[in-house]
């Protein structure tokens, strides 16, 4: 029988035991309906899987004792991921993407050229949550509201090395750009790119210019490829020796 695999906030995990709760729960008991005795896997957004034996099912929550915990997965760095909001709900397909290789958060972003304006990060937070389970990812990225390109800029003293990918830039490209720290951000715009200001602003506050190739990419693509290029020079991709 296959073990279903279920998220929860680190807050719900004990020793010995984990709780699940809202959607998650209700996945759990009225979709599945999964009853005391059955098994599962337990995430808890921190490398490890929880093989656990679902014990109690209360009003709004079920408890599980956890049998064995397994390392599954490591996480050197932290990426996060601008993207420009996207037309026909294209940005599904780079959340969907984005979980598979690992990226911890996507921020869309509202820029002079973007051409759609709505974005449900509720909707995209459920095929972020949807995708980990279909790939088996101990991660869970997180999707966040649209945000204005003023607001991107702004954050980039979070990061250690910001990435901007830019349709202007010929000489940087992404693989051969030196990635300094474990904070990283890459910025990514949407179907009519960046106007020459955006661009100029971007690097002002310390980004760093790149290409993605001679090749022109749809901005779904660019998101998804730029994400694979710096998880990999991050290491991010490679199996542990």
């Amino acid at each position: 029988m296959e073990l279903r695999r279920f998220f929860v906030s680190p807050s719900d995990v004990g020793e010995d035991i984990v709780t699940v709760r809202g959607e998650e729960f209700s996945h759990m008991t009225r979709v599945l309906r999964m009853k005391p005795g059955f098994k599962a896997i337990v995430c808890a957004d921190d490398g490890k899987e929880r093989y656990c034996t679902l014990r109690e099912i209360g009003d709004g929550y079920a408890v599980l004792s956890v049998d064995e915990v397994r390392d599954a997965d490591r996480k050197k760095v932290s990426l996060t991921l601008y993207c420009g909001v996207l037309k026909n709900s294209k940005l599904d397909l780079v959340v969907q993407k984005a979980v598979e290789l690992g990226v911890d958060r996507v921020i869309p972003f509202v820029s002079a050229h973007t051409v759609e304006k709505r974005f449900n990060a509720e909707r995209a937070s459920r095929i972020a949550l949807e995708a980990a389970k279909q790939c088996g990812s101990v991660w869970l990225s997180r999707v966040e509201d649209a945000i204005s390109f003023e607001e991107v800029i702004r954050s980039f003293g979070q990061y250690d090395t910001v990435l901007f990918a830019y349709e202007g830039e010929r000489e940087h490209s992404l693989k051969n750009t030196p990635i300094n720290g474990d904070r990283l951000a890459l910025v990514v715009g949407s179907e009519g790119g960046f106007r020459a200001d955006e661009a100029e602003a971007a690097i002002a506050a310390g980004a760093f210019p790149v290409t993605l190739g001679r090749r022109v990419l749809r901005a779904e693509t660019a998101g998804i490829v730029g994400a694979a290029l710096v998880m990999d020079a991050a290491g991010e991709l490679e199996y542990d020796d």
